[in-house]
C-alpha cells in the first residue's frame, strides 16, 4: 500500500518536472490559487504561481486562504476561475517536513509503534524548532484519532497522505497533491478505487494509470474532505 501512494505522489512530482515556474492560464490540471486580500464585496487581489491580479467573484472569498481551481483564459483576454476549493489548513507550506516514509516501514509494512515513538521523542526535544514541534503534534494528534498524518515534502512538492487505521482489509486513504489537488481512494487486495475532484486530474491520472502497476477505477467525487485537519483539533505551542 505504501508503494503504492508513493507511485501517486510521484505521477504529481512528474508534473512538477515538465511544467513552466510561471501559470498557463489554459492549465492543464487545477492551480493553486491565494487570496491575498478583498478588495470589496466582489472583487479580490489573487496569487496564482508568480502573478498577482484582480478578478471578481460571486462566491465568497477567504483572505490568507489558498484554494485549487480551473483556471483559463477565454477570447479577449478574459480570465475565468472555476471550481473553487479550499485547500486544508495542514496544506499549509510551513507543515511539511522532508521525512522519509520509509523510516516507518518494516517487512509487514507501515509501523505505527516506529511512527509513535518517532513523534513522542522529537516532541520531548528541549530545543524543537516550534514549527517542527507544532506539526509532530499534529501528526500525533491525527494518530490518536486512527488516522496516519504524513505531510511530507519530496523534490520541493508537497504531498499531504492520510490513511485510517481503523480499516484491517480495504484501506481508506486521502491526499492532497500541488497539481492533482484532493484525492480519496480505497486499497484493497491489488486493486485501486481512486476519486478525484477536478475532471483534468481525472484524465491526466485515466493516462498514466499504467505506472501504477495494479488495476485502478478513476471516478469524480463532488467534494473530498481529508481525514484529519487541524480543524478538528486546538493545538497549543505558546509558550
Amino acid at each position: 500500500m505504501i508503494s503504492t501512494l508513493r507511485k501517486l505522489s510521484g505521477l504529481s512530482s512528474d508534473i512538477a518536472k515538465t511544467s513552466s515556474s510561471s501559470v498557463n492560464f489554459n492549465a492543464n490540471l487545477p492551480v493553486t490559487i491565494e487570496v491575498l486580500k478583498k478588495i470589496d464585496p466582489l472583487r479580490y487581489r489573487l496569487r496564482v504561481g508568480r502573478k498577482e491580479l484582480t478578478t471578481k467573484s460571486q462566491k465568497e472569498l477567504i483572505a490568507g486562504k489558498k484554494y485549487w481551481a480551473n483556471f483559463s483564459e477565454g477570447k479577449g483576454g478574459i480570465l475565468t476561475i472555476s471550481h473553487l476549493y479550499p485547500q486544508p489548513s495542514l496544506f499549509d507550506d510551513a507543515l511539511f517536513t522532508p521525512l522519509e516514509i520509509e523510516l516507518f516501514c518494516n517487512d509487514e509494512g507501515f509501523n505505527t509503534t516506529l511512527f509513535k515513538t518517532f513523534l513522542l521523542d522529537n516532541l520531548a526535544r528541549e530545543e524543537q524548532d516550534k514549527t517542527l514541534f507544532q506539526t509532530y503534534g499534529y501528526m500525533l494528534l491525527a494518530l490518536s484519532k486512527y488516522v496516519v498524518h504524513l505531510p511530507l515534502l519530496w523534490s520541493e512538492q508537497k504531498h499531504m497522505i492520510q490513511f485510517s487505521l481503523f480499516d484491517t482489509h480495504d484501506v481508506s486513504f486521502y491526499m492532497a497533491l500541488e497539481h492533482l489537488g484532493p484525492l480519496r481512494g480505497t486499497w484493497s487486495n491489488r486493486q485501486l478505487e481512486l476519486c478525484v475532484m477536478y475532471e483534468k486530474s481525472l484524465y491526466y491520472l485515466q493516462k498514466e494509470q499504467a505506472k501504477l502497476g495494479m488495476i485502478t477505477q478513476i471516478r469524480l467525487e463532488r467534494e473530498i474532505k481529508p481525514l484529519f485537519d487541524s480543524a478538528d483539533v486546538i493545538l497549543d505551542i505558546k509558550g
